[in-house]
């Protein structure tokens, strides 16, 4: 099972890692299709400050997923959960739009899957 879960946290990596790289790296290609509107070199620049605490995050997985620590997973998770959370607010205050379906599917279906790593890392730990 520590197998899987380094697994799963390998996938987190990949996905906390390549959105902050992209959004760093490319601002241009999330600014339309996340629902941004930079239209200056400053909006560029805010999209590019978002990138590097995801990327922190990814390092910070990874770490925890090679010393098989889950309290360093659980940033990751929580981050899954707050991102879930404040879509959730969204989707009541702003109203629902189909788009953002697939956003919170996504989004609480990596916060299971991070507690399903932090369980069996914490399972592991105290074996």
């Amino acid at each position: 099972m520590i197998r899987f879960a380094q697994f799963l946290s390998g996938i987190f990596v990949l996905i906390l890692g390549s959105a902050s790289l992209v959004t760093m790296l490319f601002p241009e290609v999330v600014n339309g299709p996340a629902g941004f509107d930079a239209t200056t070199n400053y909006g560029f620049t805010n999209l590019r400050t978002l990138g590097a605490p995801t990327l922190s995050l990814a390092i910070i997985t990874a770490i925890g997923a090679f010393r098989k620590e889950w309290l360093l997973i659980l940033p990751a998770s929580m981050y899954f959960l707050f991102n879930g959370s404040s879509r959730l607010i969204s989707v009541l205050a702003e109203g629902y739009e189909p788009v953002m379906l697939t956003g919170l599917v996504v989004t609480f279906t990596l916060f299971i899957l991070s507690q399903v790593a932090v369980y069996n890392f914490r399972r592991a730990a105290l074996t």
